[in-house]
């Protein structure tokens, strides 16, 4: 750690303990609980404050049939039924091992995005009775948020990311709604809700080694506030250490290709919606909006989009909340009637940043997703799973081979490690082990990495598509994992791995498919809507897990909280080094022509391992 941020780290927390103090004797704080709603042309325009932006109407649900989903206690742990104390936020004990449960259930309602999808709702009829209860409902989850959670109490404020969501969420519940007649409670409400929010998160701020995604999210947090409320008297502060830090990591977090440096798909996909939310909101106030955020946006967009058609389908790919930067139904960062690319002249795509590839077959053979990357950010590497050399396969944006998601957090550890370890991954385990070490003291720390290279590749190899990477996730015990992704259009995809180094060792390739199966011998049979698939492997024994508890194995978490049994196929052998196991997935009827480990390709690939 260095001076500077050792500072920061005493400045920070000097500072909750001045908020505290004020907070205790009601006295120095800016922001009261009544102010006059009129002092802000936020809350009295008649024209929105707020940018149009691309929704998807034709999901968002009907303004007759939606209500606000039933919330009897803010405070609440929705799976386990348990309240969290309502006392001083530092003070709450919330991490792994807690007696309530897994805090993010409880954060992502509180996000109050629910209340956007009120108002868009609202929009979408001309019925004024039913805008008038929709916007009813809008003020009294409002109403009731606010009273549930004293400034400083509860485990609301515990995150400053989730502080700067609910700020932009109810920004745009109320932007949505403004000429519904909206009571001046409701004003006073969403006024004390912003300016005590953004005075909380400029002085919480996640930065230098705390930086990431929540960094980004508290940056946009301030830009709101000091864009909507510049009668605030912080309110160009805000918007200028938010600019000025949303800039530096945007340029981080979301690297050159694209992608995004904690190796999660769907966090990308919030920061990316982020930067694109900040964008528009200073274009439509025109306000100069810095190139490095807009280009962040521009490139992450294009990123998500070579690899899902829309957030719906999102690979599964390091940690998931399911959040979003403001609804589920914003289609911002993706083209309408997005299709992925499947056409002839570019069917491999490398993106070496952040450490994956995509292959795109024809259109019976589907998509394979390969990844080549890091861990995830130095030096906790808090949301990336060890998934090193893993592949993910697709059919017209049907998963068949999937990475089997997140699942929870902090409750039910046995099965956090599972999920983010290498055994839940379409990967190979040597000796029962993480890629990772992981730190069993917290939910997201590894303390040992590994790096992961793609070492060679070639687009046309004899008509073959051919990626040859290796990872050194074993190397504390001498053994390197080397593994070729190879398609041929004529017979379909092809996985080699080989494992190196000395002795004797127990080697287990895993296989987590999303489709009804039947284990014969050393193949089995996949059927996907009307195809019929073979997966026929050599090098170890098969046997089929399906909800195993114990291991664990053969689950997925489709949505955060909730696991479900899941076909996982493991292939094992104690084996001497070096060790190879050949894959082989093809439609039925199959091509008469035939793939085997002493194929020409298997020779170059050999050699290359060797150079």
């Amino acid at each position: 750690m260095t001076l500077e941020e050792l500072l920061y780290r005493v400045v920070r927390h000097l500072s909750l303990l001045k908020m505290w103090i004020k907070m205790q004797i009601g006295y120095g704080l800016p922001f009261k609980k009544k102010q006059d709603p009129a002092c802000y042309v936020f809350c009295h325009s008649n024209q929105s404050c707020l940018p149009d932006l691309p929704w998807r109407h034709e999901a968002i649900p009907a303004p007759q049939y939606y209500s606000m989903p039933a919330i009897r206690n803010w405070h609440e742990e929705p799976s386990t039924q348990q309240l969290w104390p309502v006392k001083f936020f530092a003070r709450i004990h919330f991490s792994s091992g807690n007696p309530i449960g897994d805090i993010q259930l409880a954060w992502n309602r509180s996000r109050l995005q629910d209340l956007v999808t009120l108002g868009l709702a609202a929009n979408l009829t001309n019925n004024s009775h039913t805008q008038h209860q929709l916007t009813q409902q809008i003020e009294a989850a409002l109403q009731s948020w606010l009273d549930s959670n004293p400034w400083l109490f509860g485990i609301h404020y515990i995150s400053t990311m989730e502080c700067a969501l609910r700020l932009i969420s109810i920004c745009h519940a109320f932007d949505l709604i403004r000429n519904n007649q909206v009571s001046t409670q409701a004003w006073q409400n969403l006024v004390y809700l912003v300016h005590s929010h953004a005075y909380f998160i400029r002085r919480r701020l996640c930065l230098y080694s705390y930086a990431g995604n929540h960094t980004i999210g508290e940056c946009a947090g301030l830009i709101y506030a000091g864009v909507l409320f510049p009668e605030f008297p912080d309110a160009n502060e805000w918007s200028l250490i938010g600019l000025c830090h949303m800039e530096r990591e945007a340029s981080i977090q979301i690297l050159e290709d694209g992608g995004n440096r904690e190796q999660s798909f769907r966090y990308l996909a919030l920061i990316v919606d982020l930067c694109g939310l900040i964008t528009m909101l200073l274009k439509h106030h025109n306000r100069p909006v810095p190139n490095v955020i807009e280009q962040a946006w521009q490139r992450g967009s294009a990123f998500l989009q070579a690899f899902a058609s829309s957030p719906d389908y999102l690979p599964a790919v390091g940690d998931s909340d399911d959040g979003y930067a403001l609804s589920p139904y914003l289609q911002l960062s993706w083209k309408n009637d997005n299709k992925i690319d499947h056409a002839p002249g570019y069917p491999l795509q490398i993106f070496s940043p952040s450490g994956y590839s995509k292959i795109s077959g024809t259109v019976n053979h589907g998509m394979m997703r390969f990844s080549h990357g890091k861990l995830g950010i130095a030096s906790g590497f808090g949301h990336g799973h060890a998934d090193a050399l893993s592949v993910c396969w697709d059919i017209d944006s049907q998963p068949i081979l999937v990475d089997p998601g997140t699942y929870l957090y902090d409750k039910e550890p046995h099965f956090r490690h599972y999920f983010r370890g290498t055994a839940a991954h379409n990967t190979v385990v040597v000796d029962g082990r993480d890629q990772a070490l992981q730190n069993h003291k917290t939910s997201f720390g590894w303390l040992q990495p590994y790096t992961a290279n793609l070492v060679w590749h070639h687009q046309n190899f004899n008509g073959r598509i051919v990626l040859l990477a290796n990872h050194n996730g074993y190397s504390d015990i001498e053994v390197l994992h080397w593994r070729a992704l190879i398609y041929d259009h004529t017979i379909g995809w092809i996985v080699w791995d080989r494992i190196e180094g000395k002795g004797k060792h127990h080697l287990a390739m895993h296989w987590h498919i999303d489709a009804p199966l039947d284990l014969l011998a050393q193949r089995i049979l996949i059927r996907q809507e009307e195809n019929l698939w073979s997966i026929h492997f050599t090098g170890g024994t098969p046997r089929l897990y399906h909800g195993n508890a114990d291991l664990p194995l053969g689950w997925i978490a489709r949505k955060y909280g909730f696991r479900e049994a899941i076909n996982t196929i493991k292939i094992e052998t104690e084996a001497h080094l070096p060790h190879e196991f050949l894959t082989i997935i093809r439609l039925i009827p199959e091509n008469p022509k035939e793939f085997s480990i002493n194929d020409e390709l298997i020779t170059v690939l050999r050699q290359k391992c060797t150079q």
